[in-house]
């Protein structure tokens, strides 16, 4: 039953965005009022819509991207896109109706990478260059908003898989499949990344039929891609899989997996990769030369905070352009250590360290997986950031098995304890409402 100031309040603050509508119809500002309308529609579907499709929404915007949505104008040197404003305004909706409020350690050092990142992209090459860092980790800080605003314990990857599968599977229906896939995603390497996080969930499945719809999809794009890092990406993944602990959180609804299948694969790998993709050894080297450019950028920067977002020395990576045609590091890792010194470095790697230390099984497998592909691309807008958002998303609204860890759930039973609260019904994590609960093997 509403009280007297709900009463009072929702007719008010409704007049009030009404008058504002008229007002700037009146004034002839049909671009405003396109922006006022999507703010009002975003908060509204935030504070009504279940987490799940939320968290649907925000999966199939992380990993497509920007370019692959309309054109809506253009800011200071940036162009804006559909997903941008929508991955914006899910943020800050997300960031003022947070479910509950936990302390998350992988929060605090994304937000010192931010700051690095801002301030030192704005005394480098000013607003085109902070503009450039915003747009990069722009899917990673929607996803830790949304994180915030999911229940504790929600099993993101249960939803996220669906928006993977779509993406994936509209590939060939949308986008070239001769000499490798690229379309929704963007390149080879982006569809190869979704593949071989498909695979690593599908691998994790217990449901039988789940577990050969995502796993064969998986492998289908990854052998329609080639990607080489990818498939390396998928390994470690089933690898994290297959190595970690079986504690009493998600993993009650993933299998056990045999080492001998590891070695399997790795040897199946081994095989058909060379035989996909004949240009491997020239890959390599293309690699291999690019990565010799990063200690002349190193030395003609600050080697301690870098020279700003996408600020690098031209004249320390033409040597390599002029033998490989291809501008760059080609590596998110020497791309962050040119841009942001060491210090930017540190922060990334600390960030990559907190997700993995503080999140579970599953997550720790798609966390390898793409850390694995950051060796394959340079640091800009792509799918892997996205990824990554989700990782952190996940990270959030997972409570550890260790009790130090965030907030307690509960005193644990202890063998005298004569309690008949099983220790499941503690640790179990809980679904997103609204998602069916699986049945484990």
């Amino acid at each position: 039953m509403r009280t007297t100031p709900e009463k009072v309040t929702w007719p008010l603050a409704g007049a009030a965005v009404m008058t504002l509508l008229a007002v700037l119809t009146g004034l002839g500002q049909v671009h405003l009022i396109v922006g006022v309308a999507l703010l009002i529609g975003v908060l509204l579907f935030i504070g009504t819509a279940q987490p799940r499709l939320v968290l649907l929404l925000t999966g199939v915007f992380v990993v497509t991207p920007p370019t692959a949505w309309p054109r809506v104008g253009q800011l200071g040197e940036a162009t804006i896109h559909v997903s941008d404003v929508l991955l914006v305004l899910l943020a800050f909706a997300s960031l003022i109706h947070p479910r509950r409020r936990r302390p998350t350690p992988v929060l605090k050092v994304l937000g010192v990478f931010l700051l690095l990142g801002v301030f030192r992209s704005s005394l480098g090459e000013g607003p085109g260059s902070t503009a450039s860092f915003l747009r990069v980790v722009e899917p990673v800080v929607a996803g830790a908003a949304v994180g915030l605003l999911l229940p504790r314990d929600c099993d993101v990857w249960r939803t996220v898989r669906w928006a993977l599968f779509g993406v994936l599977a509209a590939v060939p229906l949308f986008g070239e499949t001769f000499p490798r896939w690229y379309g929704l995603p963007g390149g080879p390497n982006e569809v190869a990344l979704v593949a071989a996080v498909l695979v690593v969930l599908g691998v994790a499945e217990s449901n039988k039929g789940l577990k050969i719809l995502f796993f064969c999809g998986g492998m289908v794009g990854l052998i329609g891609s080639k990607g080489i890092l990818a498939s390396a990406g998928a390994l470690a993944g089933v690898t994290v899989l297959s190595l970690a602990r079986r504690s009493h959180s998600r993993e009650a609804r993933t299998s056990r997996i045999n080492p001998w299948t590891i070695v399997g694969a790795m040897v199946c790998a081994g095989w058909a990769i060379p035989l996909l993709r004949p240009d491997m050894a020239v890959t390599f080297q293309i690699h291999a030369t690019q990565a010799q450019s990063f200690w002349p950028t190193m030395a003609a920067t600050n080697p301690l905070f870098g020279g700003g977002w996408t600020t690098a020395d031209r004249d320390a990576l033409m040597s390599t352009y002029l033998q490989t045609h291809i501008y760059g590091l080609h590596n998110v890792y020497l791309d962050v250590a040119a841009f942001l010194g060491v210090f930017g470095l540190f922060t990334f790697l600390l960030l990559l360290w907190r997700a993995w230390r503080n999140s579970d099984r599953l997550t720790r497998a798609v966390l390898a997986t793409v850390a694995v592909w950051f060796n394959t691309t340079g640091a800009f807008p792509g799918v892997g950031w996205g990824i990554l958002g989700l990782v952190v998303a996940a990270t959030v609204g997972h409570v550890p098995a260790d009790r130090q860890s965030f907030l307690p759930l509960a005193k644990a039973p202890t063998v005298s304890s004569r309690s008949r609260v099983p220790w499941s019904a503690v640790r179990t994590p809980q679904p997103c409402p609204g998602t069916r609960t699986a049945h484990a093997d």
